[in-house]
């Protein structure tokens, strides 16, 4: 297979192997054998663990959706990583991690891949992988809890991985060019001492999460950005809760709730935490335009008391 690139460049300048697979293409994934013998002692790959969520896909195939050459990793930032894919709409459901409702992206090295070839797809296996470990004490362990261990850093004026984006499909030029531009103005705004683009913040401490108590299926329209600063405090959070600038373009639009969200794992700490009155919405997720280009598409959280419900309108 051809690639657009023969060799890319890591962020400290060291040379890669092209990728294997892009955006677009189909792959199958390996049997639960073959994936098994790329581990190491602890269930992992080069840092990034095969987690017992992932073994039921084991023989199917998809589309890669994106590449994962790079991803945002909280309390790091935006960090590099080889040889890895997101798979279309393969997530985490979080059955092996006490019922986490993060919805990850699952990534997916290359080695537990291989091209679809013709003829019929590998035999699926159902196998529970229940002797993998999830938790150490009260410290749950899965790819969102171990990405810093599977990256490395990307230095701050490193512009090569955009490059790469464009060279693989995985940017626009115009796409390009917004995400320069916000950095640029935001860097400005920084020196300013103001906040960056599309970040709100107000003076409440303390306030209420709303009580609309959504249901899956329900419609709210997504208040103005003037009534959720009402309820945020001068870090721009509610109750602890960030409102992220990429949700500040859903302001005043109608979006259906997807599920109410009760408990995450964080990813800095690996603590499973319960959440009240906060939900994810249909379809809207992070779309990496403040963190460089990242792909992970992770789901946007949504205190209630920034929403109001709303009929149902084409």
């Amino acid at each position: 297979m051809k690639h657009p690139v023969e060799n890319i460049s890591s962020g400290s300048g060291a040379k890669v192997p092209p990728p294997k697979f892009l955006r677009g293409q189909m792959v199958e994934i390996r049997s639960l054998g073959e994936i098994l013998a790329t581990l190491d002692v602890h269930g992992k790959l080069e840092g990034l663990p095969f987690m017992p969520e992932m073994a039921r896909y084991c023989g199917r195939r998809f589309l890669v959706s994106r590449r994962a050459d790079k991803t945002c990793v909280e309390g790091y930032g935006v960090r590099l990583m080889g040889a890895t894919v997101f798979l279309e709409n393969v997530r985490c459901d979080g059955s092996a991690h006490d019922g986490c409702q993060r919805n990850c992206l699952i990534f997916w090295k290359e080695a537990w891949l291989k091209p679809v070839e013709n003829g019929a797809p590998g035999a699926r296996e159902s196998t529970c992988l229940s002797d993998m470990p999830t938790r150490n004490g009260d410290r749950y362990f899965c790819q969102s809890t171990e990405l810093a261990g599977a990256t490395r850093p990307l230095t701050r004026w490193n512009v090569r991985h955009f490059v790469t984006d464009f060279l693989l499909g995985e940017l626009s030029l115009w796409r390009f060019f917004l995400i320069v531009a916000r950095m640029g103005i935001n860097r400005i705004r920084r020196l300013l001492g103001l906040r960056a683009v599309g970040s709100l913040a107000g003076q409440q401490h303390g306030s209420s999460k709303g009580e609309l108590d959504l249901l899956p299926g329900e419609w709210v329209e997504v208040k103005s950005a003037d009534e959720i600063s009402a309820t945020l405090d001068p870090n721009g959070k509610n109750c602890g809760l960030s409102f992220e600038p990429d949700m500040l373009e859903y302001c005043g639009r109608r979006v259906e709730v997807d599920y109410p969200l009760r408990k995450i794992i964080l990813e800095e700490t690996g603590q499973l935490i319960g959440l009240t009155h906060t939900v994810v919405l249909k379809g809207v997720t992070c779309q990496g335009l403040c963190a460089k280009n990242c792909p992970r598409s992770n789901p946007l959280y949504w205190r209630e008391i920034w929403l109001k419900r709303a009929e149902y309108s084409k």
